[in-house]
């Protein structure tokens, strides 16, 4: 008899579950398409294919509220038939009629687990891979309905697209052009830096390895696809000076992935990985690259520091292949801009400017500042894109430009040399060194001098990696915890249909619903505290389960006294 009990509770429950959960997921899943295709960013095929890659995902969430609706339907059911009454007649206790559902219950919990571990980040990389390749579709699909598209940092309107099919023999894979253009650029604040208009502007989509190699080593990722916006006729204002150009192109820009830098979204294995490499996440890695700048700015003035005390000039070499000499007493550097002192002899900075042509210009300076350029520092009508150079700024003012022979001199207030590099460049090396070796290394630079860039840094880089281990460590507990709850909620429905027979349905069903998702929200909040705080929210996290399995338990002995 036993046996036919379990074989029929079980049927009845996985049949209900099936039902439930189908019903669930697809409500979910049509609710989360619904918007997008409504406002035109998804075709009818793309919004079939987005709800069919998002099931996986809404499982995690369905499948522990309908294993709790299924069990309550399913001892209730029995329980009203008084089968569970038969059987007690015949001696078999609670805890035997209760087996199927503590089976279901431990299947339902491993099988979320590993649909959390390594199913849902699978369909989150197709989902990705899906807004990756159309990429290029949504944003035409915004422009051609009037709304503005974001690419990059910069935000483009036009009156007019049209794809223009590439050349058979040209790396691009989708090319448009886009005619009555503007565009507003922000920096990293949302500030606008730069507005103006175009009368052209065509935008392509090429693999990286087919950019130029500055980009290249900028993006650092061969594989990707990148975005080349070239503007024709260009009108913009920038720092409140207008300025024109007949063709601007704009450094490119990797196509941006949802997905790729939230531990949300890698399996249990990947996060280990990140643990052990946090430099592959991209927002640790760039807090890596701009440490690796300072401390490549540092090494770059100890040995400007050495040569003008030897009395050497400062070799600084343009991209363009010209080559400046600056002779000067000494250089000062309480912060980011340094100073560089006059000779005596003079009073002046003597500087020696040899363009590509092979003519030398001399300049005397009364004052000359020296500055590493910044990524964030990016001109869009001169691209200073960084690379993997170390790069300066050179301002003279009260320049006097030495005429050959009795020819006068000719004063100009002041003059600017960017992206010149220095000859030793530490820079490449240090760019190849992992977060840990360079916080090593800033730890010693630290000690000299305390508030410097790179301590700053240095402590900024620190920050971030250790805020990415407490997500990694509240995704790890959040995972635990919910294929936990998916055992205890089918438990607890069990009980509560068993404690609540002369009850209907429905109404046992919302006694077991609201304490189930209590357990859901302290769960939530206990993952957001382990994000925040680290170790103090693994109690809160597990308090979830722990408060849920207790009222179970309570239920389960009023119900064995009864």
């Amino acid at each position: 008899m036993l046996w036919t009990l379990w074989r029929a509770i079980l049927i009845e429950f996985w049949r209900l579950l099936a039902l439930s959960t189908a019903v669930l997921v697809t409500v979910v899943a049509f609710a989360a398409t619904v918007k997008p295709l409504a406002d035109g960013k998804l075709t009818a095929d793309q919004a079939i294919r987005f709800m069919v890659y998002a099931i996986p995902p809404m499982l995690a969430y369905a499948l522990p509220f309908a294993g709790g609706f299924a069990a309550t339907l399913a001892y209730h059911r029995f329980e009203t038939d008084n089968e569970i009454t038969a059987a007690k007649a015949s001696g078999i206790g609670y805890g035997r009629i209760l087996f199927p559902a503590v089976v279901s219950g431990a299947i339902l919990a491993g099988g979320l687990w590993t649909l959390n571990d390594r199913v849902i980040p699978v369909f989150l990389t197709r989902m990705q891979e899906m807004i990756t390749r159309d990429f290029a579709g949504l944003m035409v699909a915004s422009l051609s309905q009037g709304e503005s598209a974001m690419i990059g940092n910069t935000e483009i309107h036009a009156d007019d697209v049209q794809e223009i099919p590439p050349k058979e023999d040209s790396p691009v894979e989708q090319q448009f052009m886009l005619t009555g253009v503007a565009m507003i650029e922000t920096d990293a604040q949302g500030e606008i830096v730069i507005d103006g208009t175009a009368k052209r502007a065509w935008i392509s989509m090429l693999p990286v390895w087919a950019l130029a190699p500055e980009d290249r080593s900028r993006i650092g990722d061969d594989d990707a696809t990148a975005v080349l916006i070239n503007f024709i006729d260009v009108s913009i204002h920038r720092d409140g000076a207008p300025q024109s150009a007949d063709r601007l192109v704009a450094p490119a820009i990797p196509i941006p992935s949802v997905f790729e830098d939230d531990p949300k979204y890698a399996s249990g294995s990947q996060l280990k990985q990140i643990i052990a490499n946090p430099d592959s996440m991209s927002f640790v890695d760039r807090r890596r690259v701009r440490l690796a700048r300072g401390l490549a700015a540092e090494r770059t003035l100890g040995t400007i520091q050495s040569d003008l005390k030897a009395g050497r000039p400062i070799v600084l070499n343009g991209a363009d292949g010209s080559v400046l000499r600056v002779l000067g007493s000494r250089i000062d550097a309480p912060n980011e801009r340094w100073t560089i002192g006059p000779v005596r002899e003079t009073g002046a900075i003597e500087i020696e400017a040899s363009p590509p042509s092979g003519r030398t210009d001399r300049l005397r300076a009364a004052g000359a500042t020296l500055s590493p350029e910044k990524p964030a520092d990016r001109d869009p009508l001169a691209d200073q894109t960084l690379g993997n150079k170390s790069r300066f700024t050179l301002s003279l003012s009260g320049v006097r430009v030495l005429g050959s022979g009795d020819a006068a001199p000719t004063e100009i207030a002041t003059t600017t040399y960017t992206g010149l590099m220095p000859t030793a460049d530490a820079l490449p090396d240090l760019l190849g060194r992992d977060s840990a070796a360079l916080l090593e290394l800033a730890t010693l630079s630290q000690s000299q001098v305390p508030d410097s860039y790179v301590s700053q840094q240095a402590a900024r880089l620190e920050l971030e990696i250790a805020k990415l281990k407490r997500e990694v460590l509240s995704k790890q507990h959040e995972r635990m915890a919910m294929s936990a709850q998916c055992l205890v909620m089918v438990l607890f429905g069990s009980v509560m249909a068993l404690r609540l027979r002369d009850s209907t349905p429905l109404v046992v069903y919302l006694w077991s619903f609201f304490p189930a998702l209590l357990s859901v929200v302290i769960l939530e909040s206990g993952q957001q505290m382990i994000h925040q705080k680290g170790l103090a929210g693994i109690p809160v996290i597990w308090s979830a389960i722990l408060g849920l399995a207790l009222l179970s338990f309570v239920a389960y002995r009023g119900l064995a006294k009864r």
